[in-house]
């Protein structure tokens, strides 16, 4: 059988100072017709620039420097760019990581889809747009009303199913998925790949998915391929890969994932507290809207952070539940519509300007996307001084930079490495490090972190929550660490609340709470995290994949 995709000898280069840089190194493979291969690696190592040189979209001044990339035979590179261009979407379609930012605000999803088909010749009446538009929506598990909306007024999974639809219109010969699950919780990312693969296995379409969970790859691939500074290191079916992996940075991505079966040592330990400050919401909601149309974001929900013992509080749940809301409560950013959030036995809605600043630097706080924070023609240093200057903190500049310095070693970069960089400098899991050090530099007492490895890859998610635990051990910081993911949880955690609907489903100790849930809820999210065994079924059997 012909392969559906042949790469040769790929290499993408991009100028730098020092001379080229090859963000992808003679890369070389092969993909069967209706094949489904997983491509990994951490950040940086090549993985999306391989897909964009395949679909031709690497942008100057980057360029492939060699290679050859047949689909059905004919090169692509080769191509002249209104030929590559009728190729996209009727031969090789692209499913991109953030769907929000692919699709366009102003138009509806029929309009949307409508014009990848039109690009591509298709015109239909009206009648014939509306039946064809039903029967992609329905492929995809979404109905036909999904047609008249606009982006903003669908969920997450949602419109992640919407770039599925777009990208099987024609039904292509090959798709490429970069990353289609990664900014999903673990009961939509599973809908999503289950969504993906049905689809895929009825067009006979081949897949390669892009991404960084290697439990997904279990689950999803066929064969997966390893990559690493460029690099394709190790391409093996995928039962070889996790149960006999030959390459060393392969076998350190795999002891690198989370499990449920066994915990870090310090889990669950007590350790002082830094400060006996308490932070407290007691049977606090938010309703936002008004009449039926009014929606409980959060309801009566009560916790408690701080004291005499340090600890780590997971909030847990999927998209809509009501973690980032009762995050923003707690950080003073919304005011409760009833109940009460205090710190230190003061109503936050009673503080006074003296108060706020104090509140502030005590209570600090890590967002999911570090790159959405900080000011991208700010470099690393100026970024971080900016709290000490506000806080009056630092008297003089060398105190600024050994205070700068001494959180990133906290933190676990090297300061020569790191300032002077703006932040597209860095890499993902690099800008992670450099907000959770920003958090340091005031000395809080408790640091809530929202998502803060969500995008991240593997290897960079369990070096970025070890860092989260020392700050408890060595530090003394309490945390709530908010996540859609159990099983990271369960790793640095104390105590467990999940949540659903707003609402407080259970909540416990960690080791009771993920390996006894009593809620079926709780019992659902377990289900949905996909185990990092392609012989382990994920969830229900039925849904498993089938290897």
């Amino acid at each position: 059988m012909k392969p559906v995709l042949s790469v040769r000898n790929l290499t993408v280069e991009f100028p730098t100072p020092t001379g080229p840089f090859h963000a992808v190194d003679d890369a070389s493979f092969d993909l069967a017709p209706g094949e489904r291969l997983g491509l990994v690696g951490e950040s940086g190592s090549g993985k999306t620039t391989t897909m964009l040189a395949i679909l031709r979209m690497i942008r100057r001044p980057g360029r492939v420097a060699a290679g050859v990339v047949l689909l059905d035979g004919e090169d692509l590179l080769a191509l002249p760019p209104e030929a590559m261009r009728a190729r996209r979407f009727s031969r090789i379609a692209f499913i991109p990581q953030g769907a929000m930012s692919s699709l366009n605000p102003v138009l509806r999803i029929a309009e949307q889809i409508d014009d990848v088909m039109r690009a591509h010749g298709v015109r239909l009446s009206p009648g014939e747009l509306d039946r064809r538009l039903a029967f992609l929506l329905s492929r995809v598990g979404l109905k036909p009303e999904v047609a008249r909306l606009y982006p903003h007024e669908l969920s997450g999974g949602m419109k992640q199913r919407v770039c599925i639809a777009m990208a099987i219109a024609l039904e292509p010969r090959l798709i490429l998925a970069d990353e289609p699950t990664s900014a999903l919780d673990v009961v939509v990312q599973k809908q999503v790949l289950t969504t993906l693969r049905q689809v895929q296995e009825e067009i006979g379409a081949a897949v390669v998915l892009v991404g960084h969970d290697l439990g997904l790859m279990a689950q999803f691939a066929q064969r997966v391929g390893v990559m690493y500074q460029g690099r394709l290191v190790e391409l093996a079916p995928v039962r070889q890969i996790f149960h006999q992996p030959q390459q060393d940075y392969t076998r350190m991505l795999i002891a690198s994932l989370p499990s449920l079966t066994e915990r870090r040592e310090q889990a669950g330990r007590a350790y002082p507290s830094s400060s006996e400050s308490v932070l407290e919401a007691d049977d606090v909601a938010v309703t936002f809207g008004h009449g039926a149309s009014a929606k409980k974001a959060v309801d009566g929900v009560s916790l408690a952070i701080g004291g005499d013992r340090a600890k780590i509080i997971a909030i847990v749940g999927e998209s809509g539940s009501g973690k980032t809301t009762l995050t923003r409560l707690l950080l003073g950013f919304l005011t409760p519509t009833s109940g009460t959030v205090r710190y230190d036995g003061c109503d936050l809605r009673l503080l006074d300007g003296a108060g706020w600043r104090a509140f502030r630097a005590q209570v600090q706080a890590i967002f999911q996307d570090p790159f959405e924070v900080f000011n991208p023609f700010y470099k690393v240093d100026r970024a971080l001084a900016i709290p000490l200057r506000s806080f009056g903190i630092a008297t003089s500049t060398a105190e600024m930079r050994r205070r700068i310095e001494q959180a990133l070693v906290t933190v676990g970069l090297r300061p020569e490495h790191t300032l002077g960089r703006y932040p597209h400098q860095l890499s993902g899991g690099q800008r992670q490090r450099v907000m959770i050090a920003r958090a340091l530099l005031l000395k809080p007492r408790i640091i809530l972190a929202d998502e803060p490895v969500s995008m991240v890859d593997a290897s960079l998610r369990a070096s970025i929550l070890e860092s989260l635990a020392r700050l408890r051990s060595e530090h003394g910081i309490s945390l709530i660490y908010v996540t859609h993911d159990l099983t990271t949880a369960y790793q640095i955690a104390d105590e467990v609340v999940v949540l659903y609907g707003g609402k407080v489903m259970e909540r416990g100790d960690a080791e009771q709470v993920i390996r006894r849930p009593t809620h079926g809820y709780t019992r659902q999210l377990i289900d949905a995290i996909p185990p990092p065994d392609p012989d382990a079924p994920w969830g229900k059997p039925e849904l498993a994949a089938a290897q």
